[in-house]
């Protein structure tokens, strides 16, 4: 009776065992960006000498319903 429980124990194991090491699917690769989307912009090295110009905005009062 031993020798019994002892062989289904052990094959119990080796189904649950092999059950958890089954090959994952894998995700779907990502699309590939939209053509209507801008290219970003390259941004310049630290060392160009650039100048910026600032913009001032002046704030607006949300609309009320």
């Amino acid at each position: 009776m031993k020798k019994l429980m002892t062989l289904t124990m052990v094959l119990a194991l080796t189904v649950a065992f092999t059950a958890g090491c089954k090959k994952k699917e894998e995700a779907p690769a990502p699309a590939a960006p939209a053509a209507t989307e801008a290219p970003k912009p390259v941004q310049a090295p630290m060392s160009a000498k650039t100048t910026t110009t600032t913009t001032t905005t002046t704030p607006v009062a949300p609309e009320k319903k």
